[in-house]
């Protein structure tokens, strides 16, 4: 997964005119990040240079360690506004627009394969909905397989998200919203809750507009 993407954005290089903001990073200097290997670079730095600032050019020089170092820590990453990917991928080579859309295909994979997942950041169904919307891949596909799944985890993620969704009020991206309120209140989730002995979720699913 990683070293694709690495692959595909091999030809982006450090941008020249990097700088290093005093209030996010007082402690480096831009030659202190010049000198640091990519793979070695940590959040902290990433977010020192305004990452999701950069022009698409030298942005995409830094994506993939940004990727792996999501994929390696679980804590939320609020300061990337990772919703400005959004838009940016359609514009790029098919080479980079693949190795993305695998990205996210192995990611859904790896997530619906075990529960609790461990993909750091992409560790649970929310996450991962809003990421694959913000890399403009479609949803359904990824949402067609889980309700296909009959397994344990499949299910324990579905009841995850049936959580998320009914008590917290705004989602990462409003816009997906509306589209997984009506995936959600298929008769076939709750068979999936139901048969996953998943009593509490499923009991919610019904009560919250599943229809029983």
């Amino acid at each position: 997964m990683l070293e694709r993407l690495y692959a595909a954005f091999a030809r982006y290089r450090l941008p020249a005119d990097l700088e290093v903001c005093e209030q996010c990073g007082p402690e480096w200097t831009v030659q202190d990040i010049r000198s640091t290997p990519l793979r070695s670079l940590s959040l902290l730095q990433l977010e020192a240079i305004h990452l999701m600032s950069l022009d698409d050019n030298d942005f995409r020089h830094f994506f993939p360690r940004l990727i792996e170092l999501l994929l390696a820590d679980p804590a939320p990453v609020f300061a990337f506004d990772l919703a400005r990917l959004r838009g940016r991928v359609p514009t790029w080579p098919e080479p980079e627009r693949a190795a993305v859309h695998d990205l996210v295909d192995e990611l859904w994979q790896h997530l619906l394969a075990g529960f609790p997942a461990e993909l750091g950041y992409f560790s649970d169904g929310p996450t991962l909905i809003d990421f694959s919307y913000w890399c403009d891949e479609a949803l359904d596909p990824h949402l067609q397989r889980w309700q296909s799944l009959t397994t344990r985890a499949a299910a324990e993620h579905l009841a995850d998200l049936l959580e998320y969704i009914s008590y917290i009020r705004e989602p990462n991206e409003p816009a997906v919203k509306p589209v997984i309120l009506e995936w959600l209140r298929q008769p076939i989730i709750g068979t999936r809750l139901r048969e996953a002995n998943c009593t509490a979720a499923h009991d919610l699913w019904a009560i919250w507009g599943g229809g029983g």
